[in-house]
């Protein structure tokens, strides 16, 4: 393995949650796991970046996922 993806995670006003993924899907589905609640609520099927749309227009929470080399 040469790379791994960190999801940034939080609720607004909260500190960050990181956590380190094999696959970007992994990170995706913990992502819509970490707010099941505002998923839910909403009754849509979302993708990562309208969902991203969604929490922060509405200040429910954020999250950054990235890839990362591992040196």
């Amino acid at each position: 393995m040469t790379h791994v993806y960190t999801l940034k995670i939080r609720y607004s006003g909260e500190e960050d949650d990181v956590y380190v993924f094999s696959t970007k899907e992994k990170a995706e589905a913990k992502v819509f796991e970490y707010f099941e609640e505002a998923v839910l609520w909403s009754g849509v099927s979302w993708t990562c970046d309208t969902f991203q749309e969604y929490l922060f227009s509405r200040d429910i929470g954020y999250f950054d996922i990235n890839l990362n080399r591992i040196l």
